[in-house]
């Protein structure tokens, strides 16, 4: 909404007042209830094009509700109905409203569906204090049912305030932030606004220039989620976000044992309830969010330790799992190999098709690496760039060589098309024997230098340590 057309509406609406007045307040009533309407139009336009398109839409529903309550006393005014009975619907509706307007504010949102469904809960049993409440105390005098529900109506409308100005403060996304800024100036002169007229005005008629007010408010709305100006990115304090973060998810079961402390006095049983969930349902919502934690944890930790191009291991994963590898080949009986393996010419290869081709030619050598060495012991990982590093159980040197030697053909024969010709690899090996107590890192320096020699003999073959050869090599077929 422009503030032309906001100006326009407020003018249409005092001139309502100034012409009818309470005589006929039903003009009124129907500005009244188009202001909300228009906030929630605004509200659902601006989710469009926002990060928090989720938060403007359920500011949006939460203000269209406050329709419904409108709609029910301009229905008791034109049928003549009870005002009591019609006072006791509009309450409720009332509190209906604040429901995802409080969501909204104090869920911390995000986290996987079961902790938002605590919040639901949470809120739930937020709703249930109101309504019952509101009902059972509809019996008893009358302004003792007032005063009690106006102070629940300024407790909840003063938190709703600040946990916006809480999240406003905390917030770093431009998005969000903004969100949160409308949500605290709406919030706050809401809050002024019912004060004021809950404690100055109680008793005066419908259709008067209180209505304005109200109407102002949501045409305030209205112009602020319509607005384009958009302010830029702010930097945050680490530990006010963190401080925030962790607190956050506090909000709901604070605001639910607050209105059942007010209720305990006239409602035990109901403040009992409250009392019960908002405990169970923070320490439900705490586990939760800890094995989310967790999950993610160990998410990152396996990402930590995976070459995303390939899917094979990195570096990290094979420097931390060689000691395992050599540990369980020696409870086998048998030694451990370390074989490096390098892509020959990759650099020209990247030169001629580019980085994208390069990187499906080192996928598809990764794939064919892989199948050959199926076992469980057998390690593989992408050591940087085009070299591939394995570490397996073996018997003897000679039987890592011709492992070398089935790995390099394998490549060869699949005929992945390079620079000049195919795509082939050379292979340095090592072997140390299960007896020998040497760290097996050596091993790794080992495999490395009878690669340099393997690539100076022409590449394409495959080379062994000479501390453990004694001369034998397995050379392949071609440069």
């Amino acid at each position: 909404m422009t503030l032309r057309a906001a100006l326009f509406f407020l003018v249409t609406h005092a001139l309502v007042i100034a012409l009818v007045g309470p005589q006929d307040p039903v003009g009124s009533y129907l500005m009244l209830i188009a202001a909300p309407l228009l906030a929630a139009l605004a509200c659902v336009r601006r989710a469009r094009n926002s990060q928090a398109a989720c938060k403007w839409r359920l500011l949006g529903f939460a203000v269209s509700l406050f329709s419904l309550a409108l709609l029910a006393l301009l229905y008791r005014n034109v049928a003549g109905l009870d005002p009591a009975q019609m006072s006791v619907t509009s309450l409720i509706l009332y509190v209906f409203y604040r429901i995802p307007l409080t969501y909204v504010a104090a869920s911390p949102g995000g986290g996987n569906r079961y902790i938002r469904a605590v919040d639901l809960l949470i809120i739930a049993l937020l709703w249930l204090l109101y309504y019952g409440h509101t009902r059972a105390m509809a019996h008893f005098n009358t302004a003792l049912w007032t005063q009690c529900l106006n102070t629940m109506s300024n407790v909840q409308n003063s938190l709703v305030f600040c946990f916006a100005l809480i999240r406003f403060l905390a917030e770093d996304n431009p998005d969000r932030r903004d969100f949160f800024r409308t949500l605290a100036i709406y919030a706050l002169g809401y809050f002024l606004l019912a004060f004021y007229i809950n404690t100055c005005q109680p008793q005066l008629p419908d259709g008067n220039w209180g209505d304005l007010l109200i109407s102002g408010l949501f045409v305030l709305l209205a112009v602020m989620a319509g607005s384009k100006r958009r302010y830029p990115a702010v930097e945050v304090s680490r530990s006010l976000r963190r401080i925030v973060d962790a607190g956050v998810p506090l909000m709901l079961p604070l605001l639910l044992m607050m209105v059942a402390l007010l209720v305990a006095r006239l409602q035990p049983t109901l403040a009992t309830v409250g009392f019960i969930g908002a405990m169970l349902g923070y320490a439900l919502r705490s586990v939760l969010t800890q094995v989310e934690i967790q999950r993610q944890r160990d998410e990152l930790e396996a990402l930590a330790r995976r070459d995303p191009l390939t899917g094979l291991g990195n570096r990290r994963n094979f420097d931390e799992s060689l000691g395992s590898a050599h540990r369980r080949a020696r409870r086998q009986g048998l030694g451990l190999a370390v074989l490096m393996i390098d892509i020959d010419h990759f650099k020209r290869l990247n030169d001629t098709y580019g980085h994208p081709e390069g990187d499906r030619r080192l996928r598809a050598v990764a794939e064919i690496l892989d199948g050959c060495l199926q076992r469980g012991d057998d390690l593989l990982a992408r050591y940087g760039g085009e070299e591939f590093i394995a570490a397996l159980p073996s018997p003897d040197i000679t039987h890592a060589l011709s492992l070398g030697e089935r790995l390099r053909a394998a490549v060869e024969t699949a005929g992945l098309p390079a620079a000049d010709a195919i795509v082939t690899i050379s292979i340095g090996v090592a072997w140390q024997a299960a007896s020998q107590d040497a760290a097996p890192r050596g091993l790794v320096d080992r495999a490395d230098q009878a690669l340099y020699r393997a690539k100076h003999a022409g590449r394409n073959c495959v080379h062994g340590d000479p501390a453990t050869t004694d001369g034998k090599e397995r050379p392949g077929r071609g440069a």
